[in-house]
């Protein structure tokens, strides 16, 4: 297969540094957000050319790929750092595992976060009981329907339904073997909504641990980020200089022709 036009490889080229720039940015800006998972970017080329086969004697003449494009990106579940909070409504997990969260006071399951960031509204339909909110104002509940998560006044503790003895733990959290096939919800990228690859099933004893009054930092580090942001603004200005130059040569064939 023959090769493209320099013009349009690179013009591929540059959407897809565009691409890997803006989630290297998304990753600075959420590092002080809580419970967001960095997303990385994985490349792959595009179209290659053998202009001779490497048989006999000779070595063969194989020219890579004059393009680059984004094969998948993928999120980083590695635990954040778990700092301490003064809020009895700020939850964090050690461990696997995710909050489940619903449109309605007690619903089914529907979407998933590691931001432990809660805060409470009066339920009125049920004895005027502190129901715990997400930031996004979805409610947080347990692995099943009809389990609330509420903050108990006397002792300040998150408990399930009411009862005092039924304290808010990893019993209570979903977690899946393929979180990378998780997909980001409309609340946002530390909200996840699960597909048909990534089953979500209740968390047994001991598998990780709700630490209550405490919050899950980002795991987005700047050591990290601000090297691979260099490094993607190069790959730009070098994309953009083979544009100019093929250009220019565009140029010159055309004055030529006239």
């Amino acid at each position: 297969m023959g090769r493209g036009d320099f013009g349009f490889d690179g013009l591929y080229s540059l959407r897809a540094v565009d691409s890997w720039i803006a989630v290297i940015n998304s990753n600075l800006n959420a590092a002080g957000r809580t419970g967001y998972k960095a997303s990385k970017v994985k490349f792959r080329g595009g179209v290659t050319e053998t202009v001779r086969n490497p048989v006999g004697p000779l070595l063969g003449i194989q020219l890579p790929e004059t393009t680059i494009q984004i094969d998948q990106t993928g999120i980083d579940f590695s635990q954040g750092s778990i700092v301490s909070s003064t809020e009895p409504t700020h939850l964090a997990i050690q461990g696997r595992g995710f909050f489940a969260l619903s449109t309605t006071i007690g619903g089914a399951p529907q979407y998933y976060t590691r931001d432990g960031e809660f805060h409470v509204i009066v339920d009125t339909a049920n004895g005027n009981q502190l129901q715990l909110v997400h930031s996004t104002g979805l409610y947080l509940v347990g692995n099943a329907a009809g389990q609330r998560a509420v903050l108990d006044q006397p002792n300040g503790r998150v408990v399930m339904n009411g009862v005092i003895t039924n304290v808010f733990d990893e019993t209570d959290i979903l977690n899946t073997n393929t979180p990378n096939f998780l997909r980001f919800s409309r609340y946002g990228s530390t909200v996840f909504e699960s597909t048909v690859d990534s089953t979500m099933a209740a968390m047994t004893a001991g598998a990780a641990r709700v630490v209550p009054q405490t919050l899950e930092s980002s795991n987005s580090s700047l050591s990290q980020t601000l090297p691979e942001l260099s490094l993607a603004q190069k790959f730009f200005s070098a994309v953009s200089k083979v544009i100019s130059v093929h250009q220019t040569n565009l140029d010159t064939v055309i004055n030529l022709v006239r």
